[in-house]
């Protein structure tokens, strides 16, 4: 089975951050490594129901990544709400944005989540990426 994955970044106060250009060279540099790592790279367009079939059939060895992002948006949260992603490598950078869109839409279905690893990035970035327990 395929492995589901999602890149979010995040201000401290939980809005998506969008303006990746303005983005520390560690990050930048975070990100192109697990596009690189990605089997697949997702979009808006994505048939979720297709996704599912594909994850379940694909190798162990397969990945698909997805950025959260304002154009993404309504697909990561279909996405959860399909029970479609395994893992979430999240970005909390180090900003109070205090508007926005928020990463997470609610109300979500309730699913356990276990943190495998956490990491702080030189910039003060908190890297932490969190496996479906269930």
């Amino acid at each position: 089975m395929a492995k589901v994955q999602m890149l979010a970044l995040q201000s401290i106060d939980g809005y998506m951050i969008d303006n990746r250009p303005e983005l520390s060279a560690v990050l930048s540099d975070e990100i192109a490594k697990l596009r690189t790592a990605a089997t697949h790279l997702l979009n808006k367009d994505v048939s979720l129901t297709m996704l599912g079939d594909w994850a379940d059939n694909e190798a162990a060895n397969i990945t698909y990544l997805i950025e959260a992002d304002n154009q993404t948006a309504a697909t990561t949260d279909g996405m959860f709400r399909m029970g479609l992603i395994d893992e979430i490598v999240l970005y909390t950078i180090p900003v109070i944005l205090g508007r926005g869109k928020r990463l997470y839409q609610s109300p979500l279905p309730e699913i356990s989540w276990k943190c495998t690893s956490t990491r702080i990035c030189t910039d003060g970035t908190v890297q932490a990426v969190f496996r479906r327990s269930n």
